[in-house]
């Protein structure tokens, strides 16, 4: 009689121990920040001539403005969910190093990529958009007014990108990219 029950009670523990576990099933991602990549480059002669800013969005949604210091500038913000919606932007201007005309021929050129996507807490992208535009004057003659280039290459080119709260990504620039 008492190898039934010790038998009996085995069965039971065993089989209540290989039982499965509700709680081991895989959780739904969820969608926690957005991440800006921003990407700008020039040239020597332009970076020779001009002060080129970076205007762009920092992680609290605020604007922010570096000065490029070489010919690559490239910087990445993550946005946490707590801040969206928001909008991010990217443009530059370029401001002459001296008010003058040009002394001998250059090439102008100033392009800026930006990537927006939005991401959930296991890494997969919700949503993604790449922009990118390029500011250019090629074989710039002796005696252009650097000014005027200036305002001239500053134009038309503000990237602008709203995310939503949900991670949506819509492009909202007036120029054409």
């Amino acid at each position: 009689m008492a190898a039934i029950l010790f038998a009996a009670l085995m069965t039971t523990t065993v089989l209540t121990s290989c039982s499965s576990n509700n709680n081991d099933e895989p959780k739904k991602p969820t969608f926690t920040k957005a991440v800006v990549k921003y990407k700008v480059t020039s040239n020597d002669a332009t970076l020779g001539l001009f002060k080129v800013n970076v205007y762009g969005t920092d992680a609290d949604g605020n604007g922010f403005v570096e000065a490029m210091s070489n010919p690559a500038y490239t910087k990445t913000v993550e946005i946490p969910v707590s801040k969206l919606p928001c909008t991010v932007e990217l443009h530059t201007v370029a401001t002459p190093l001296e008010d003058k005309a040009s002394t001998e021929v250059f090439n102008f050129e100033v392009t800026r990529d930006i990537d927006v996507m939005t991401v959930n807490n296991d890494d997969t992208v919700v949503a993604d958009i790449e922009l990118s535009n390029t500011s250019t004057e090629l074989n710039v003659p002796v005696g252009e007014s650097l000014s005027e280039l200036a305002k001239r290459m500053n134009k038309g080119h503000k990237v602008v990108i709203f995310i939503d709260a949900n991670g949506k990504i819509t492009e909202q620039s007036n120029s054409s990219l």
